[in-house]
């Protein structure tokens, strides 16, 4: 992981799984790194589709761009998207 490749200006994202209730995360790249929060705000990016796909894509089994595939809608600067997941790290046990 990257910690300096979480950091931002302000940029946002939003991830929004549509299967489950409270399937919503705001993200906030800030200077002093990412902050998030549960629910649903308007952001730079927003990545939806079920949780299941979601999970795969934020633990890099499933590209970000394979939506046909996923289930998965990209609306907004899908760069940010990427960069996130390029700069993010998912530990698996």
């Amino acid at each position: 992981m990257n910690p300096t490749g979480i950091r931002g200006t302000g940029q946002t994202l939003q991830w929004l799984a549509t299967d489950i209730a409270d399937g919503a995360w705001f993200v906030e790249r800030r200077p002093d790194g990412a902050a998030w929060q549960l629910g649903t705000r308007p952001a730079d990016v927003t990545v939806s589709g079920p949780a299941r796909s979601l999970l795969l894509i934020l633990t890099r089994r499933l590209p970000l761009t394979d939506g046909e595939a996923t289930e998965i809608s990209v609306a907004g600067d899908i760069g940010l998207a990427q960069h996130w997941l390029d700069n993010t790290a998912h530990v698996g046990g």
